[in-house]
């Protein structure tokens, strides 16, 4: 009777490991950009690898365009495990502590960004989005940011004076714009177009595979080279999911979010020129400030430094280390 009790549970204890096995875990994954943009194009990447790797266990489903709504109501959704994943900005509720990375004119280029975000310093921050109810698998370049706008060429902070410069709701960014004389208005992401377009916002302030990709080049008439911010591209899912995930998937999930990093970094870095000759080709007007020009921007920036420290969200020593890390070789 022993022996066939042991024989019973050994049975089921292996039927549960093949139901383990064979469960399929379907991942939604929502962001605001379109479906030509390099972050599409990379998440499809992502899904071709977990799906292989996982042998079919994960199924991904991709909602481009802000179809599961704006990138705050996504994350929100997240949060409450009604989509189990999501990749955009409005980083300040993933994580207060992405505002580190979010200083202007802090990172040279992708390369030193990426630096800090593999560093003790990147998984700090990663780890710290687990107090929102969020799994922050990797992060890496969302972009080097410039301004547009249809009032006049922008070559000196007092050019900014009075512009209605649209914003996400991202703090570093509306900071920057209030420090350089610029009115923040906020609008979400997708709705950024017709805002220029009926003037309710003069300009907007995004890389030019954004510019690019969401077409505001067609509605805007000037364009500055300024490069004041790189942004993170974090790349999140629901905390108690992936805590319930095999650990298997769990490897394969955050080693397919870092191939999802490694694919959009690359599609940035080569289709800068492509954007930039649609951009221009469409009459946009460029100017590109000179070193001297490009300083005063960044010391009407210094005070932005300031407000973090003060506010507590990071102190001077962790933006030296950040430095220190860029530094080594």
């Amino acid at each position: 009777m022993k022996r066939l009790v042991l024989l019973l549970l050994a049975v089921l204890m292996a039927a549960g490991g093949a139901f383990a096995q064979s469960k399929v875990y379907k991942i939604k994954l929502g962001h605001a950009s379109s479906t030509e943009s390099t972050r599409h194009k990379s998440l499809l990447v992502f899904k071709d690898y977990v799906e292989k790797k996982s042998g079919g266990r994960f199924v991904v489903e991709i909602y481009p365009g802000a179809q599961l709504g704006n990138e705050g109501e996504m994350i929100e959704s997240l949060k409450m495990g009604s989509q189990e994943a999501f990749v955009g900005g409005v980083f300040d509720a993933q994580t207060p502590k992405l505002n580190l990375v979010l200083m202007p004119f802090f990172f040279p280029t992708q390369a030193d960004l990426m630096k800090v975000a593999r560093s003790d310093i990147g998984t700090m921050i990663m780890k710290d989005a687990e107090k929102y109810g969020i799994k922050m698998l990797a992060f890496g370049d969302g972009g080097s940011r410039h301004f547009t706008n249809n009032i006049r060429p922008i070559k000196s902070p007092a050019d900014m004076k009075g512009l209605k410069i649209r914003t996400p709701p991202i703090e570093s960014i509306i900071k920057c714009m209030q420090a350089l004389g610029a009115n923040p208005v906020s609008i979400p992401y997708g709705e950024t177009y017709m805002a220029l377009k009926t003037g309710v916002a003069d300009g907007q302030e995004n890389p030019l595979a954004n510019i690019g990709d969401m077409k505001f080049h067609e509605v805007q008439k000037y364009l500055t080279l300024i490069d004041y911010q790189f942004h993170p591209e974090p790349f999140d899912v629901n905390l108690a999911w992936f805590n319930a995930l095999p650990k298997d998937l769990q490897k394969i999930l955050e080693e397919g979010a870092w191939i999802y990093t490694d694919e959009q970094n690359r599609l940035r870095r080569e289709m800068n020129d492509s954007y930039f000759k649609m951009i221009t080709s469409a009459g946009v007007q460029v100017y590109t400030p000179s070193a001297k020009e490009r300083q005063a921007f960044i010391d009407a920036c210094a005070p932005v430094y300031d407000f973090f420290v003060t506010k507590g969200l990071f102190t001077k020593a962790d933006l030296d280390a950040m430095r220190k890390v860029i530094a080594a070789k």
